[in-house]
């Protein structure tokens, strides 16, 4: 059997048996070394890859890999199969779950978790609604709905939807304190159950959803939302289905990462998140996602501006400026296109939205990491819901006034 090695910190470390194939493709000059520069090669131009969402961006030397460091290093790890489960700090599906239910039984007049679903495995897939008044009606104030971990190996993004609730409701933050009597607020910080007990558990570089099919596993969730009322959105009409070749913003290979599934909405995740935004006639969204520092709008499909765009960009700046302008503020699309994404589903159907890319890499590396990704999506989530109580933000209910008077 062919061995092939990787230099870390200046020593040759092999690569595991179980990546050989990888290893091969890798190799350009046969010398069986795998450089940086082959495996930044690798990782840019190999769309069945398992790590097909990385973040580029066109430099003057050409395509290059955001965070390129960190994500070669990570990927360097996985070659040598090295056995990182998730550490402690990051709670796994059934502990996420537990976490809500406490809340719940603990501030009842509060809180409501809903039961959306179940996945391909079984598991459920659960959002909470927040309020001042739980057993008010809904729909009779401004809502948002954030949520996390379309992609099962974005670890921090759980987290991070789930840290929101529990400020809400356990700091003693008066202005955050507050929203609760201005604002819905539904969490779902697991989109992808079944993904991601997969990715803790078994192969930490899974992205997409357990679903089986003929010839492969799993579908990307995040490219799969579909909306009769503008069907390009799911898929351009050059981009046809019995080929690959023309794939534009998503795959049609049920080995690619971004494989967008058998058809639009296929997918119980996504049929339930649908059914609660439009059920519950859900106002605004905040998707949470990793990596790059980056709060993205729409759209992802096309250049082409939104009606909102001054807007999108005015809210996105604040945002920003509450984390010290750590994070840049960009259409979608300018990162890497795509089709079937949350945020063009949820603008089309009038749903102003930003995507929050957070981190710079798919793990945090430490719990001091973790509090700090979650912090920041804090700040920039309380600056979303001040805006959206202000009227900043169109929504459903007052988007004629919001327009009428600017």
């Amino acid at each position: 059997m062919d061995k092939y090695y990787l230099t870390i910190n200046n020593k040759l470390q092999e690569v595991s048996s179980k990546r050989l194939d990888y290893a091969k493709k890798i190799d350009k000059n046969n010398d069986h070394i795998l450089d940086d520069n082959e495996i930044t090669d690798f990782l840019i131009k190999n769309d069945d890859l398992k790590l097909s969402d990385l973040k580029l961006r066109m430099t003057k030397d050409g395509l290059e890999i955001i965070n390129k460091h960190n994500i070669v290093n990570d990927f360097k790890e996985y070659l040598q199969d090295i056995d990182i489960k998730a550490p402690t700090f990051i709670r796994d599906y059934n502990q996420i779950i537990n976490k809500m239910k406490e809340l719940e039984q603990k501030y009842p007049d509060k809180v409501k978790l809903e039961y959306l679903g179940k996945t391909f495995e079984g598991r459920d897939i659960v959002v909470m609604r927040i309020s001042k008044n739980i057993n008010d009606e809904e729909g009779k104030k401004k809502s948002i709905l954030i949520t996390g971990l379309h992609h099962a190996r974005e670890w921090a993004t759980g987290e991070s939807a789930l840290n929101i609730a529990e400020k809400l409701l356990e700091s003693n933050d008066n202005a955050l304190n507050n929203y609760l009597n201005d604002l819905d607020i539904y969490i779902l910080p697991v989109v992808n159950p079944d993904g991601y007990e997969y990715s803790l558990k078994q192969d930490r570089w899974w992205r997409k959803n357990r679903t089986k099919f003929e010839k492969g596993i799993g579908v990307d969730l995040n490219r799969n939302y579909f909306t009769p009322k503008d069907p390009t959105l799911y898929r351009q009409p050059n981009d046809k289905p019995d080929s690959t070749w023309d794939d534009y913003g998503a795959s049609d290979s049920v080995y690619s990462d971004t494989y967008r599934g058998p058809y639009g909405n296929s997918e119980p995740e996504i049929k339930a998140i649908t059914k609660l935004v439009n059920s519950k006639h859900i106002d605004t969204v905040i998707d949470i996602h990793s990596y790059s520092n980056a709060i993205l709008y729409p759209w992802g499909h096309t250049t082409e501006p939104t009606q909102w765009d001054a807007i999108y960009k005015e809210v996105g700046q604040e945002m920003a400026k509450a984390v010290n302008n750590k994070y840049y503020v960009e259409q979608s699309v300018s990162m890497y296109p795509t089709t079937g994404s949350s945020e063009d589903y949820h603008h089309v159907e009038g749903r102003f939205n930003y995507t929050l890319e957070i981190g710079n890499s798919f793990y945090p590396k430490s719990k001091e990491e973790l509090e700090m990704l979650k912090n920041e999506v804090l700040a920039m989530t309380k600056v979303f819901m001040k805006n959206l109580i202000n009227n900043k933000i169109p929504t459903q209910k007052f988007i004629t006034t919001y327009q009428n008077t600017h």
